[in-house]
C-alpha cells in the first residue's frame, strides 16, 4: 500500500513539472500542491503504518482471545463431561435409594405382619432387639461354656469315682470268688501216672484261676499238691508237684481237691 502511495506521489510530481514548463505561474502552484500532497501523503502514510500496527496487534489480540476462547470451550467441555458424570452418580444414588426405600417398606410390612400387636413397628425397633437378643445370647452362650467346663470337670470326677469304684467292684468280686475258691470242694476225675497229670472237674465257671493253688484231700490228709497247666470252662488240668506228695500216697481219682485259704 505504502508502495502504491509513494508511486502515485511521483506521477504527480512529473506530472506537475511537465505542466509548469508551460505556466510559471502554474507550476509553483502545483509545487505548492505537490508539497502540499506530499505532506499529506506522509501522514497518511505515518497514518497507514500506525492503522497496520494496530491492526497486528488487533490480529494477534484476536489469536490470543481465540486460544483462550478455545481454552474455555475446552474447559466448558470438560464441565460438561463431569456434570455428565456427576449426574449419572446422582440418577444412580437416586436409583439406590429408590431400591432401599422398597425394601424399608418391605421390611416394615413384614414387621407389621410378624409383630400384628405392634411390639415392634420399625427395622430400628427390630434391630435394637436383635441387639438385645445377641447380647443376651452371648451371655447365655458364656454361662452355657461355664457350665460345660463344670459338667467336665464333674464328669471328670465322675470317671475317676466310677473308676475307682469298678477297681473297688472288681476286688470285691476278686474276693468273693477266692472266698468261695475256700469253701470249693472239686474231684480228681482222671489221673495220667505217665505223665504225671491229674483232671479236676472244676473251672473257670467256678472261679477257679491260673494262679489258684490247689490241694488233694483223701479223708482229713493232704496228700499232694497240684499246679495248673490247662484252665478250661469244666475242668483244670495240673501236674502233681513231686515233692509235695506225701510218701506211701499216689493220686486215684475220687480224691477230693481243695483251695489253699485265700484272703
Amino acid at each position: 500500500m505504502k508502495k502504491v502511495i509513494m508511486l502515485l506521489s511521483a506521477l504527480v510530481m512529473c506530472g506537475s513539472v511537465y505542466v509548469g514548463l508551460g505556466n510559471k505561474g502554474f507550476l509553483e502552484e502545483t509545487l505548492t500542491n505537490l508539497t502540499s500532497t506530499n505532506k499529506k501523503v506522509t501522514e497518511v502514510t505515518a497514518e497507514l503504518g500506525a492503522t497496520e500496527d494496530k491492526r497486528d496487534d488487533a490480529i494477534e489480540k484476536e489469536t490470543q482471545a481465540k486460544d483462550k476462547r478455545n481454552q474455555a470451550s475446552a474447559a466448558v467441555e470438560g464441565v460438561k463431561q463431569n456434570l455428565k458424570i456427576a449426574q449419572k452418580s446422582i440418577d444412580d444414588i437416586a436409583s439406590d435409594l429408590k431400591k432401599v426405600e422398597i425394601e424399608m417398606a418391605e421390611i416394615t410390612l413384614a414387621i407389621k405382619k410378624v409383630f400384628p400387636n405392634g411390639e415392634i413397628q420399625s427395622p430400628e425397633e427390630l434391630n435394637m432387639r436383635l441387639t438385645m437378643y445377641k447380647e443376651n445370647l452371648t451371655e447365655e452362650n458364656n454361662k452355657k461354656a461355664e457350665y460345660e467346663a463344670q459338667l467336665a470337670s464333674a464328669a471328670q470326677a465322675k470317671q475317676a469315682q466310677v473308676v475307682r469304684v469298678k477297681e473297688e467292684e472288681n476286688f470285691q468280686v476278686e474276693r468273693a470268688q477266692k472266698l468261695s475258691l475256700n469253701g470249693l470242694i472239686a474231684t480228681v476225675i482222671a489221673v495220667n501216672k505217665d505223665w504225671g497229670f491229674v483232671m479236676v472237674n472244676a473251672g473257670r465257671q467256678n472261679g477257679v484261676t491260673a494262679d489258684a493253688s490247689l490241694l488233694i484231700k483223701r479223708g482229713n490228709s493232704r496228700i499232694a499238691r497240684l499246679r495248673i497247666v490247662n484252665l478250661q470252662d469244666n475242668v483244670v488240668v495240673a501236674d502233681v508237684v513231686k515233692e509235695s506228695l506225701v510218701k506211701g500216697f499216689e493220686v486215684q481219682p475220687g480224691d477230693k481237691v481243695i483251695f489253699e485259704n485265700i484272703n
